[in-house]
């Protein structure tokens, strides 16, 4: 019956993939996750298909991708044996890309675990992993933090060519956080700390809200904030209303600033 159900899910992942749909694929990967032993041959029987010898058309393409990252997130061992084995079987050049690329990102070791055992794989690039771990392992100890649902979190090195800080992606609810490596500075250092905090926070706001589209939507992004607000706020009583206090003549003088410049042009109208 169990290997029914999970069979059906596998259908159901790769059916939410070919449709967009993002509760779909989150259902499913979650019911998998949660029985690796009966998943993970499902999954390697699927790999074992000689479709992927053949040029894949429309949504096809994304299905040996997403098997590939389930089967790293099921069991390491296997997926490590399931890219040699297709590394050696004749696949369309399409798919062997996708075999190269995925073996790249995903041939990595847990670093540790956060509160609610979410693993955590820190790239290579990045300067102190230790101290970022510990970073990390502090934030996730914050009170009603919706962190032990996340499925993995990724930090890599922040690079000139990124264009983000983090990202939540949505199919696996888990969250990709871009570290700066260069900040030599004792203040930059701090103030670079502060705000991958407030991404991490952030990040985690579009978990809790599950939010299901992808791209810098207004009203997702307006959700995430407040919750990044409120959790930093949670992180830092003293800290935060000292900087209220400290600079609310400078807001309230650039409040000033707008409104007489607005009713200078009103004039001028």
């Amino acid at each position: 019956m169990t290997q029914l159900l999970r069979e059906k899910d596998v259908e159901r992942l790769l059916r939410g993939i070919s449709t967009n749909h993002v509760e779909t694929v989150r259902s499913a990967w979650r019911a998998l996750l949660r029985e690796p032993d009966v998943a993970v041959p499902l999954v390697e029987a699927k790999l074992a298909s000689k479709a992927w010898q053949r040029r894949p058309i429309g949504p096809s393409s994304k299905y040996l991708g997403i098997l590939l990252t389930l089967l790293h997130e099921l069991d390491d061992a296997a997926f490590r044996s399931a890219i040699t084995r297709l590394r050696s079987a004749p696949l369309h050049a399409y798919n062997r890309h996708t075999v190269d690329l995925i073996a790249k990102r995903y041939g990595d070791q847990v670093f540790g675990e956060l509160a609610g055992g979410v693993p955590v794989y820190i790239s290579d690039e990045v300067a102190q992993p230790e101290l970022v771990f510990r970073y990390l392992k502090c934030w996730s100890k914050m009170p009603d933090l919706a962190i032990s649902t996340v499925t993995r979190i990724d930090v890599v090195a922040l690079k000139d060519e990124m264009d983000y800080l983090g990202q939540y992606l949505l199919y696996y609810d888990s969250i990709v956080l871009a570290w700066p490596n260069k900040n030599p500075r004792r203040l930059h250092r701090w103030l670079a700390t502060m705000r991958a905090e407030m991404t991490f926070y952030h990040e985690v706001g579009h978990h809790f809200h599950q939010h299901t589209e992808g791209g810098q939507i207004k009203e997702q992004e307006r959700e995430a904030n407040q919750y990044s607000g409120l959790m930093f706020r949670k992180a830092h009583p003293v800290f935060v209303p000292m900087v209220r206090v400290l600079f609310a003549p400078v807001f309230w003088g650039m409040k000033i600033r707008k409104r007489i410049k607005r009713g200078g042009y009103a004039t001028e109208a």
